[in-house]
């Protein structure tokens, strides 16, 4: 049985890897990328580590990874993100973020009376009954909510911080959503942990267990141009072969990128419902500095810019040479513009924006400056989490083919998506290719 995994991020590497557990398969990962990993890719530069994609797991302790281990003997270190360390900016005002009961009663961004409203929100969301979860959107519960406003605007603040959305996304993001989301991080020992390494400690170890399967391929630099199918298997077309043929395929890019793939072919009617998915794409702003230029916190969100920087160093030493600093800024991005010259001025304005916060909170950053990339349009999430959008299944009738990504169908919010959906493509082919007592989770 020959499998084809078309896409090598994360999705696609967790699935070839459990399938490649398995000696009576073969297969081959096509990637179009000159390294794995998609948007989770990280390399060296003048003895800093960067990442395309951040490497913060949120709550790891209910995460996929936590089963992947288990399953693919995976070895990975992770720590903790200081949460007394993490403030909010509101209006050049300082306060501890309200990630939990302590800072909650700490913070000034909201009022006493405030407070306990804000406590009673979150307290209802963890047992999982708050009636947000009836709500079309955030913004249908906000409309109709007797909260003060800076309850809700602190609402939707935390919908922006965590699914990286401006807030006019955030307030078009499912109550049942955010209800889940929160009911899982709150109940979580470990919110906020960094990947020591990071993505690369996974995807190395990914990629290790796949070729140590001498029937699987991962072939680099070259993408799928088209699929067709004869008497039961599927040939795939790349620029570098001719033709392949295999008996299963599994999609595992991007939801736009899967669309555009079979859009000439006879199974592009059933792709129609997800053709105008939007992404959700931030400016990326990551500052290496030869020393400790400042560390006033670990993380800063500012509700008055719709920014935020993290020093990620603070928390992963791994990501930085000795006495280094590593910051990374994220601004969230709106995506309607009336032409290209709006956006980039648009750009330019959030570019200058987070040098003033770079200014703000790290004076002297720029003579310190030893590595700087700045990412103007970085996708975090193929499929933004707004209620116009809708995940891809894992399997569509009358189309023979898996899918699996961020984009699709799974478990969690961003990579945890891409981890759970690959995961449960990968078991869900084994159980239909093997005896069911041979497989696990």
């Amino acid at each position: 049985m020959k499998i084809a995994i078309i896409g090598g991020g994360l999705a696609g590497l967790t699935a070839a890897a459990y399938l490649s557990e398995n000696r009576e398969l073969e297969g081959t990962v096509f990637e179009r990328s000159p390294q794995l990993g998609g948007r989770a890719f990280t390399y060296q530069k003048s003895g800093f580590t960067l990442n395309y994609g951040a490497h913060a797991v949120y709550g790891i302790d209910r995460h996929t990874l936590h089963h992947m281990e288990e399953d693919l003997g995976l070895v990975f270190e992770s720590k903790q993100v200081d949460k007394r360390k993490v403030v909010y900016a509101k209006n050049d005002h300082l306060t501890p973020a309200p990630l939990d009961f302590v800072n909650i009663m700490k913070t000034d961004v909201l009022t006493a009376m405030e407070k306990v409203r804000f406590v009673a929100e979150i307290a209802a969301i963890v047992g999982n009954v708050h009636h947000l979860k009836n709500y079309p959107t955030l913004g249908d519960y906000l409309d109709k909510s007797n909260a003060a406003e800076d309850v809700k605007e602190l609402w939707q603040h935390l919908v922006c911080s965590n699914f990286f959305i401006t807030p006019g996304d955030a307030r078009k993001v499912s109550g049942e959503v955010i209800a889940e989301y929160y009911h899982n991080l709150f109940l979580s020992s470990k919110p906020v942990n960094y990947i020591l390494g990071s993505w690369a400690t996974i995807t190395d170890q990914l990629q290790d267990k796949i070729n140590r399967n001498g029937n699987w391929n991962i072939a680099l630099k070259e993408p799928v141009e088209s699929i067709t199918q004869e008497g039961g298997q599927f040939i795939l077309k790349t620029k570098a072969q001719e033709a392949a043929v295999f008996d299963k395929v599994i999609i595992a890019t991007p939801v736009q990128q899967a669309v555009k793939l079979l859009e000439n072919s006879e199974w592009a009617q059933y792709l129609e419902p997800y053709q105008n998915n939007t992404s959700t794409e931030v400016m990326v702003y990551d500052l290496g500095f030869k020393e400790i230029v400042a560390r006033p916190f670990h993380y800063i969100s500012d509700m008055t810019n719709k920014m935020f920087i993290s020093d990620v160093s603070a928390t992963d030493h791994t990501v930085v040479p000795p006495g280094g600093q590593l910051l990374q800024g994220i601004a969230y991005l709106n995506d309607d513009f009336k032409d290209e010259d709006e956006r980039k001025v648009y750009l330019e304005k959030k570019t200058a924006g987070m040098e003033s916060l770079f200014d703000k909170y790290y004076p002297g950053w720029r003579e310190a400056v030893e590595v700087k990339r700045v990412s103007k349009k970085a996708m975090v999430s193929s499929v933004k989490n707004i209620s116009t959008n809708r995940l891809l299944p894992n399997h569509l009738p009358n189309v023979p083919f898996y899918f699996c990504g961020d984009g699709c169908e799974g478990k969690g919010e961003l990579a945890e998506r891409a981890f759970s959906s690959g995961r449960k493509v990968a078991l869900k082919l084994l159980n239909q290719l093997i005896k069911p007592e041979r497989v696990t989770g």
